[in-house]
């Protein structure tokens, strides 16, 4: 009787589920919305991430929110963020390794003398992007449009509006127009170069030395390069 008993459950025990496997851990990280420069930045995120054995996807909000967002928790970090930024948002830790060396620089359909830097801008009407912290600290003395996003900076850039438009070196919108007629001006060199960074909520914090290690080797590899133009 006993071998029959067994027969009878084997099918019963062959037809229960098998255990699901342990998901990886996912993330959830903020970039800054309607910018093509965080765009490309999220390009290299998402592969650090995955070198760091972890799957990351992004969500797209407005630079006011990117940072707050993170820092409450109700994402898991926040993509191309300058330094110091948890000097405001105690809750965020700063991966050392930049993901970007972020290059501001001056459009305009006028050759000027921007060797100065910033202060080359001060007898011209600007043009940035609301919500960039080191730029709005930058320009805020001077006349400036602070716009929504680089497509309407650079349409109000066209129409006189402003005559120099600060954008990203590389800046995939800005680089179109530069084979348009008129052609628009890169004005080299840049205002500046400033390191950008991922910050993470401090949950995470443990991941911070695996993510840096990645974006280190991504550079010494030419991923930074191909994926950025990093060193153009």
């Amino acid at each position: 009787m006993r071998p029959v008993v067994a027969m009878l459950l084997c099918p019963i025990i062959l037809s229960l589920p098998l255990p699901l496997p342990l998901h990886a851990e996912e993330l959830q990280l903020s970039v800054i919305s309607r910018s093509t420069t965080h765009a490309d930045l999220w390009k290299a995120a998402e592969v650090a991430f995955q070198r760091a054995g972890v799957t990351a996807v992004v969500r797209e909000v407005s630079p006011e929110r990117s940072a707050v967002l993170a820092n409450e928790g109700a994402t898991d970090g926040d993509v191309g963020r300058s330094s110091g930024l948890e000097k405001n948002f105690p809750n965020l830790v700063q991966i050392p390794e930049p993901i970007y060396q972020y290059a501001p620089t001056a459009f305009s359909y006028k050759r000027f003398d921007v060797a100065a830097g910033w202060e080359s801008l001060r007898s011209h009407t600007v043009c940035i992007r609301r919500g960039l912290r080191q730029t709005d600290q930058r320009t805020k003395d001077m006349t400036r449009q602070v716009l929504a996003d680089e497509s309407t900076m650079l349409r109000m850039l066209a129409a006189g509006g402003c005559d120099v438009a600060v954008m990203e070196r590389n800046n995939a919108l800005a680089r179109a127009a530069m084979t348009a007629e008129p052609p628009l001006q890169r004005l080299l060199p840049p205002m500046e170069v400033m390191p950008l960074y991922i910050y993470l909520h401090k949950s995470h914090a443990a991941l911070v030395p695996k993510v840096s290690a990645a974006l280190k080797q991504m550079r010494a590899d030419g991923t930074m390069h191909k994926l950025l133009g990093e060193g153009e």
